[in-house]
């Protein structure tokens, strides 16, 4: 109703959302279609922020299948309308909880999806959140579990480079670390007809 008033407003071309929107309220009715019709630049970014659920768990956010979903939707809507737009994800690597082989999950999920991952960081604290009291004290305050988090400069970095698996530069890098991981599997995913020994 709010987009609808401001498109309503004389001398007001269009009004574009940059970033920010809850991907999980897409569900209601028209509300994706309304945007990318209407206030969409070119680019829609969201924040899916990870692909596992036991980091999203933490995380407080949605299963990853929501932004399956989502993208999918996005796409068809586009089609639909002839627009040729981009959904721009937003991940985190580092978050607690996170390991490594959790990361490399993410680059196979999103190298299924065709994703060439732009908008991306490390865990950054902040304050008065339940993912900074976990990277603080390294337990769950709700369970008293211990969790794993990723503090220092090497930890971050095994991390992170999986955001960028379809960089040559990292190639070497990802395919020795998961063999160290013993993740055959997911370097075989990675990198198709890849010689492994």
């Amino acid at each position: 109703a709010l987009y609808e008033k401001i498109r309503a407003v004389k001398g007001v071309k269009k009004a574009f959302v940059g970033s920010g929107i809850r991907y999980d309220l897409f569900d209601k009715s028209n509300y994706l279609e309304t945007v990318i019709k209407h206030h969409t630049s070119g680019r829609l970014k969201v924040a899916p922020e990870h692909t596992e659920d036991k980091v999203l768990k933490l995380m407080r956010k949605p299963s990853f299948g929501l932004f399956e979903r989502l993208n999918d939707e996005f796409r068809s809507v586009c089609r639909r309308e002839g627009l040729n737009y981009q959904l721009i994800p937003y991940f985190i690597s580092s978050h607690p909880g996170c390991r490594e082989v959790d990361m490399a999950e993410l680059a196979v999920e999103t190298k299924n999806l065709n994703l060439h991952l732009e908008q991306v960081q490390d865990f950054t604290p902040t304050p008065m959140t339940l993912s900074t009291e976990i990277y603080y004290t390294g337990f769950h305050p709700y369970t008293g579990e211990r969790v794993f988090t990723a503090t220092t400069r090497d930890e971050k970095l095994a991390q992170r480079k999986y955001f960028f698996w379809y960089d040559r530069a990292y190639k070497f890098e990802i395919t020795q670390s998961l063999k160290k991981l013993h993740r055959n599997d997911l370097l075989r995913k990675l990198f198709p007809g890849k010689q492994i020994n």
